[in-house]
């Protein structure tokens, strides 16, 4: 008798067939949802960094840019980054001011008498020659804020937002401070020039508390040239450094 063949069952070949087009359509379809939920979280960060940017940065006169929380961060997502740009800026410029101004303006305010004047003379000249340097390092700063501001991609409702914040934490500061310290060196070194006058005049000239005495008009009319100069750019100094201390705040 001869043996009969039995054939496997189609239905096998149809399922080991099917099983391919069966997985991607449901591939695809996870990678939609995926990517959904992404899109929606997105928004969500985004929202909530909008809302700390309008409330802590923006809407108080003073600026505040504290130090964001471990749920702050969670919040915000990417967006975190965005954030380090303005609050690493500030943090660096109010460390350089700390470490260049601040000395500065001690001194000047220990200026309250004629020998004061004399025994600071040299380091008020150390401080007029650094403030070139320190001018640099603000200028640095600010191109490197610049340079990474450049990287971020934000959607045109945070962009709006964002670009008041950045103008507000890096910009202002960093004009004023344009301002100031390129004032700076030309104040300090009138206050130099007007000890090494007064020194110069010897016993032509008679010292008593801040008050000073000249021999000749002569002597009192160049002192006066040197004092016309430097009491409005001192008094503009003075007005820079408390916008300066408002910004910084």
């Amino acid at each position: 008798m001869p043996e009969i063949m039995m054939s496997k069952p189609e239905s096998r070949q149809y399922k080991n067939t099917l099983w391919p087009y069966f997985f991607i359509p449901c591939l695809l379809l996870l990678i939609i949802f995926t990517l959904s939920g992404c899109g929606d979280n997105e928004q969500t960060q985004r929202k909530a960094f909008i809302d700390f940017l309008q409330t802590r940065v923006l809407a108080n006169g003073r600026l505040d840019l504290p130090q964001l929380s471990e749920q702050q961060n969670k919040a915000f997502g990417h967006y975190v980054k965005d954030y380090a740009v303005i609050a690493h800026f500030h943090q660096k410029m109010a460390t350089e001011l700390n470490s260049s101004l601040v000395p500065v303006f001690t001194s000047m305010n220990a200026l309250t008498s004629v020998n004061a004047l004399l025994e600071q003379r040299n380091d008020l000249q150390i401080m007029a020659d650094k403030s070139a340097q320190w001018q640099k390092d603000i200028n640095a700063m600010r191109s490197q804020a610049e340079a990474q501001r450049g990287t971020l991609k934000q959607p045109p409702d945070l962009a709006k937002v964002y670009d008041q914040a950045y103008n507000k934490a890096v910009s202002q500061p960093a004009d004023v401070a344009e301002q100031l310290f390129t004032l700076l060196p030309q104040v300090l070194k009138l206050i130099v020039v007007k000890a090494d006058f007064i020194k110069d005049q010897g016993k032509k000239v008679t010292v008593t508390g801040n008050t000073l005495q000249f021999a000749s008009q002569a002597q009192l009319n160049k002192y006066n040239a040197i004092q016309k100069q430097l009491v409005p750019l001192n008094a503009q100094l003075m007005a820079l450094s408390r916008q300066m201390q408002q910004l910084m705040q």
